[in-house]
């Protein structure tokens, strides 16, 4: 079973990048982030305490179209909590439908190492406005277990100088991630660009959320109001 979801997010990436490559103005990027949570929070379900978050992404830019695949991980570091680890590959599209308006298509499969039988493939759709305060609404389906995910969100990046700026975010979703629950949260971040494709950015989250469905993973929390924070750095061409 593993190998054909494999196969088959194998398969649309390669379809997405032809495509991609097949049109005169595409151009490729790509970065990798290596980041620390103080809580590691997914859908709404506090998951593990500190936890460093390293990702990477390839990024194929068209004339109206991006192309992109990745992977995501969470790797807590206390030992009550570190016999679990997170692995998420995905890929997708993002299309402009029309101007300041982007629809996001995209499939995931998650690995919680090292209870396999506990993975989990979903398909996303995605609604983005190039506005102001960005907001954004997606829709995430479990395959596996027929659970819906639908989050939310609006931001805003206020500049302090060429090099710097501080970004605010707040976002609610109701998830069915194991048990239904609904979430909402708020991040304060200050990023500072050390060039154009290196930068280091650190701030606070705040989430609201039910301890007693949260606790996903038998770790348990103390509140269902969780401040937190995390730092990461970014580089890439």
């Amino acid at each position: 079973m593993k190998m054909k979801k494999t196969s088959f997010l194998a398969t649309i990436l390669l379809t997405f990048v032809s495509s991609a490559f097949a049109q005169e103005s595409g151009t490729l990027s790509g970065s990798a982030t290596y980041g620390f949570e103080s809580d590691f929070i997914f859908r709404g379900f506090h998951i593990s305490g500190d936890t460093f978050t390293p990702s990477a992404e390839g990024r194929v830019n068209a004339e109206n179209s991006t192309y992109y695949a990745g992977v995501r991980t969470a790797l807590p570091t206390k030992k009550a909590d570190n016999r679990v680890k997170m692995h998420e590959y995905y890929l997708g599209a993002e299309f402009e439908v029309m101007e300041d308006f982007n629809i996001d298509l995209g499939i995931s499969h998650f690995d919680f190492i090292p209870f396999t039988d506990d993975s989990v493939t979903e398909g996303m759709i995605g609604l983005t406005w190039d506005t102001l305060l960005s907001p954004a609404l997606y829709v995430y389906a479990d395959s596996d277990n027929e659970t819906t995910t639908y989050e939310g969100s609006i931001g805003h990046a206020f500049p302090i100088d060429q090099k710097s700026a501080i970004m605010v975010t707040g976002y609610v979703g109701n998830s069915e991630f194991y048990t239904g629950s609904t979430y909402y949260g708020a991040m304060l971040d200050y990023s500072y660009s050390f060039t154009r494709y290196a930068r280091l950015t650190f701030g606070v989250r705040y989430v609201s959320l039910d301890p007693e469905e949260a606790d996903v993973l038998e770790l348990a929390i103390d509140s269902d109001n969780v401040t937190s924070w995390g730092v990461s750095f970014t580089a890439g061409f």
